[in-house]
């Protein structure tokens, strides 16, 4: 056995003679005291069995003892019946920890996971995360922030928040749902409170996303519960963010290259532009910093990804898109993009669409939609755009992807062209 637990005494005793009462857990050999909240007096402590008392066998009495006793009886109230009450309570909080401790290591027999310092401690303090799957997804959502982005189970601050945001919304929904009451219909019940508090159909999707997410983490760590998403379709809709249309991309371009080096619209356009080329995410995008760029070939460690693990991407890039990271260096001194507020970001936006009068809403999200559009717009494949913008399904894809009436008459005029008869042979 690698692991136990034990009742100790943290000395040396305090001014008031008493000792702090400790969890002793000992994982790996590695020891972990944790306090009870409690202290006693060690002349009135059974070191073996880790028990306040309220006398000591002659034998085993101290010359201390007597006025060590009268000072617990005072604190106490002044009786010896208050003495044993206070230390009978204090024999509950010891029993309660034993038996928590004892129920963390055992559920790791059972499931047969190996057990580690940090599992312990965040089963431990969170005794009902185990039973009950809003406590779960609290507990795990701090967990995975405090072990941050970097690690393969983190998260980083932006995806705390909108997890919380989720978690959140499952309070109101129900403040506790034991892990035995997940179902389909349970499921079916939260759609429908979500129906009637959330407008956005994509936030709903997200809610059901994230939740979905823990659930996963839950059966990972052997918590067993009925799948409540089997047969429940989560549908999202096509983005809120519509794409520039080409001639309002066009403008734009021809914009930035009027604009003055080192000013906030020149650098703003610039970021932008290149998002626009490239199909960056905003999170990648504030982070181009740390990515390495080989000719034509970007690689970088992906904000948001779906796999359990953070991810190396290598995404081709166009040379339009380089030629705005060369300005950039050339200009800031940045491998990257300078870095304004997005609130920021997004008001200068609007002032320039609103000065090119541009229709299109311009917001740092449109980028994105832009390039999956003129990606599509220019002949590629939508399978091959999925992998460009890192989406585990192509109904992902086809939500940042908008036909336009030009794409349908040029989807047409290319199938009459096919369909044209061939020219007859002149003899």
């Amino acid at each position: 056995m690698n692991y136990s637990a034990n009742i100790k005494l943290r000395r040396p005793a305090r001014q008031d003679g008493t000792c702090q009462v400790l969890l002793l857990v000992v994982i790996r050999r590695k020891p972990h005291p944790l306090g009870l909240g409690i202290a006693w007096w060690p002349e009135l402590f059974d070191e073996e069995k880790g028990l306040c008392l309220t006398s000591q066998p002659k034998k085993d009495r101290k010359p201390t003892y007597e006025h060590v006793l009268s000072t617990a009886i005072a604190w106490a109230g002044g009786t010896a019946e208050q003495l044993e009450a206070k230390a009978q309570d204090c024999n509950l909080i010891i029993g309660k920890a034993r038996s928590k401790a004892n129920d963390v290591f055992v559920n790791f027999r059972l499931t047969e996971q190996p057990i580690t310092s940090d599992a312990f401690l965040l089963d431990y303090y969170t005794e009902a995360s185990k039973k009950d799957f809003v406590a779960y997804m609290e507990a795990k959502i701090s967990e995975r922030y405090r072990k941050g982005k970097g690690h393969r189970e983190g998260i980083s601050d932006n995806t705390r928040k909108n997890h919380t945001s989720t978690l959140n919304c499952l309070k109101k929904f129900r403040a506790s749902i034991p892990f035995y009451s997940i179902s389909p219909k349970l499921i079916d019940d939260f759609h429908a409170y979500l129906l009637k508090h959330v407008k956005a159909i994509n936030t709903r999707w997200t809610r059901h996303k994230d939740v979905k997410t823990y659930l996963a983490l839950a059966k990972k760590e052997r918590i067993r519960f009925e799948d409540p998403y089997v047969d429940f379709d989560n549908k999202a809709e096509q983005g809120t963010w519509k794409p520039l249309k080409s001639a309002e991309l066009m403008k734009l371009k021809v914009y930035y290259t009027q604009l003055s080096i080192g000013t906030a619209r020149r650098r703003i356009l610039q970021r932008f532009l290149f998002s626009c080329c490239s199909s960056l995410r905003l999170g990648d995008l504030k982070n181009l910093h740390a990515a390495k760029l080989n000719g034509q070939e970007l690689t970088f460690q992906i904000q948001k990804t779906y796999d359990d693990k953070l991810q190396d991407m290598m995404l081709p890039l166009t040379k339009e898109a380089l030629s705005y990271l060369e300005d950039s260096r050339r200009e800031e001194g940045l491998s990257g993009f300078f870095a304004y507020t997005d609130q920021y970001s997004n008001r200068t936006l609007k002032a320039i669409a609103q000065e090119l009068e541009i229709e299109t809403d311009l917001h740092h999200h449109v980028g994105r939609e832009t390039f999956a559009t003129e990606f599509i717009r220019r002949g590629g494949k939508v399978e091959v755009l999925q992998k460009l913008m890192d989406h585990e399904k192509i109904e992902t894809t086809m939500k940042y992807v908008h036909v336009d009436d030009d794409m349908k008459r040029e989807a047409i005029r290319m199938l009459d062209e096919l369909n044209e008869p061939p020219m007859a042979v002149v003899a």
